[in-house]
Order: structure tokens, then sequence, then C-alpha cells
């Protein structure tokens, strides 16, 4: 199938059933809400969203709401003799994908497809490229239908996501809530980017004290971070700047306001002032959310990923099978500090084939100098 991403929208009971003879087991308005929200908004205005859907859950939909309004419909089916009025008929999920993607009427017409049932349909969508917004209920209910197992170590729980309200709702006596999940970015090779970690360290390790540097004020390395993490040499695209929540709270306005940059914070518990914060283009909570995010939504528009903080975030990056290089500020001294660079020389090695000035600076009475180093079986390729 397509690396096209699909949007998994369903709800599901304590004994993972979605439905009983044709019909939805409970009743939740604002579970129906979101469904409609999510399936039908779109950042284009030229563009509509894709609902694909089984014969039967298509038949189970009131006959007065069908087709979906404001969303094209494709129903999956091979018996079908002809399609509804205003829907599209395929004979499989696949077919389905290749109407959007192909060269077809639709081509430029669609901004994201929603798989919305039933059991089938969502057991081959699972095996895809997907995201999975999931509304739990809280609750036993008898069911005829059921959503097949996904919760694994393929799919990351996102423990941010703007699209769906967060926390324990109640509604006509039934407990639900809505979690959203994403199939992780290794399992799609040929979806993943590598990245670049961004770093400067002492002798001793030390990246940071208190918040801040623990060495002075270095302008001159400082440009060559800021040059270097924005630089774009193809006109249109963006380079991507990750940092964990720390660093973003400690960057400067200057660098954070960049026109060739755009942020993501990784935060699991982001403050309000982050989630409102306009340079943020969007807040994860994790290094792998973020990767996801950034080879679907921004695929198009990246230039470079630069992970640049804090301690935690870079002992991730560095184990992390998509990080192709680590550019190093060694700054030759020992400083107090109590945050620190992961060590790297085991799966390491200075990379000289990457033009850069090697030569020791000086300022302000510290010497430094600028390094790169690949992962070794890369770098003795």
């Amino acid at each position: 199938m397509s690396s096209v991403c699909l949007n998994l929208v369903v709800a599901a009971c304590n004994n993972r059933g979605i439905g009983i003879n044709g019909k939805l087991p409970w009743r939740l308005k604002k579970d129906m809400e979101v469904f409609k929200r999510i399936t039908t908004e779109t950042k284009d205005p030229e563009k509509k969203n894709v609902v694909i859907m089984g014969r039967k859950t298509w038949m189970s939909i009131p006959e007065k709401f069908r087709p979906l309004q404001k969303r094209i419909n494709i129903i999956l089916s091979t018996t079908m003799k002809e399609a509804p009025t205003n829907t599209y008929v395929a004979t499989s999920l696949e077919n389905a994908v290749a109407m959007v993607t192909g060269n077809g009427e639709l081509t430029d017409k669609v901004e994201s497809l929603f798989v919305i049932g039933g059991s089938s349909v969502y057991k081959e969508a699972l095996e895809s490229h997907c995201r999975v917004y999931l509304t739990r209920v809280l609750a036993d209910f008898d069911c005829d239908t059921f959503l097949p197992e996904f919760e694994s170590e393929k799919f990351v729980k996102l423990q941010c996501c703007e699209d769906v309200p967060t926390g324990r709702m109640t509604e006509n006596g039934i407990d639900f809530e809505f979690e959203v999940y994403d199939k992780c970015v290794s399992e799609f090779s040929s979806n993943r980017m590598p990245f670049y970690v961004m770093a400067a360290m002492c002798s001793n390790r030390g990246i940071g004290l208190g918040d801040k540097l623990p060495w002075p004020s270095l302008s001159k390395e400082y440009r060559y971070y800021m040059d270097l993490t924005s630089k774009i040499e193809n006109p249109g695209k963006k380079c991507i700047n990750i940092k964990g929540r720390v660093t973003w709270q400690c960057t400067c306005m200057e660098e954070k306001s960049r026109d060739t940059i755009i942020n993501i914070v990784i935060s699991r518990n982001p403050s309000p002032e982050i989630v409102a914060d306009p340079y943020v283009h969007k807040v994860v909570s994790s290094l792998d959310e973020a990767l996801l995010y950034v080879s679907t939504a921004l695929r198009d528009t990246v230039e470079t990923i630069w992970v640049m903080g804090g301690q935690q975030i870079y002992t991730e990056a560095v184990n992390h099978p998509q990080c192709e290089r680590v550019y190093l500020t060694h700054i030759y001294g020992e400083f107090e500090a109590d945050t620190f660079f992961p060590p790297i020389e085991d799966k390491f090695k200075e990379d000289k084939s990457v033009v850069l000035d090697r030569a020791l600076q000086e300022e302000r009475g510290i010497t430094y100098k600028y390094q790169v180093f690949s992962p070794k079986i890369q770098a003795n390729r």
C-alpha cells in the first residue's frame, strides 16, 4: 500500500467492542462531535477529507445522514453494482488509497484520509502507516464486532494532541476518554528522515548549570550554532529545531523567531504558555512523536532536522537509529554543571569528511573546537 498516512477513528468499549447488529451500543454526543470535527476540518479550505468505510458501516449510517456531509465518501465493496449518489466505491482499501494518491479526479481535492470502519477495514489499515483516534468507552456492552488489538511497542500513545479533548468525561452515565496513537517511525523505513544533534559541552561533559550555560557567553560560537541550525540551501524549505521544554524556556527571542526554522517542543506536561507560544509550531510528548510528525505533516518542507537538548533528549537522540551526525563544540576546561552530554565514543567517531573550521578557537579566555561525529558503521562505509 502507499506510504500515505491513514487516520483511523473508532470508539471501543472495555471488551474492544465497536458495534452490535450494525449499530453503536451507546450514544455519546461529545464523541460524535469530535468525530465530525476531526474528519471534516481541513487546513486548506479548497480541499476535503476522505472517509473510507466498509459496506456494512455505510449501511449503519442513518439514511438521512448519508453520505457524510462536507467529506468525500468512499465505500469498500465487491458487490455494489454502482456507487450511491455523491460517493465513490472501491473494491479494497488499497484501491481506495490509490484513487486519492494516483492521478485521478480526487488527487488534488483531498487533504487527509480517515478510515471509519468496520472491523476488517480497521485491521488492514492498522498494518499500514497510521494514526488512531480512539474513544475509549469505559463500560461493558454486548457487541458482535470488535476492534483488533494494536496497542504495542509499534504504537506511541500521544500525551498531548490538540485534535481531541483531554481527561475523562461522562455522558448518559457512561465514562469515556479520547486517546491518540501513532505508529512508530521505525516501522516505516521509507519515511525515516535523518536528524543531526547540536550541542556544546566542556571537558567534564557539562552542558548546563541552573538552566544556563556553565561558561561565559561566546558570541562567535553562538553565531556558528545559530547559522548551522537555520541554514537553508533550497528555497521554500525550513530547518526543524527540536528542543525539550526547559531548553525552549531558556531560548532567546532572536533564536526563536528565525524565519527559516520550525520549532517543535518536547514536553509531557506542557504549560499553557508553551502551548500558546506563537513561535512553537508543535508540542509533542517524545522524540519519536516529533520525528513522526516531521516525516508526515512536514516532510515536503524539511531542509534539515536538529535536536538541541536537554540532557534526557540528547541521550535518546544519540542512541536513535536516525541520528546521522553530532555537531559538538568542545569547550576546553571544566566548569561546574548539573546537566551533561551523554558519552558517544562507543557508537560515534569524528567524521573529518564534513567541511568545517577545525582550528582551535579562542574567545574571552576560553578555548574551544568544533567537531562532527558520525555513527561508526556509517563513517566506515
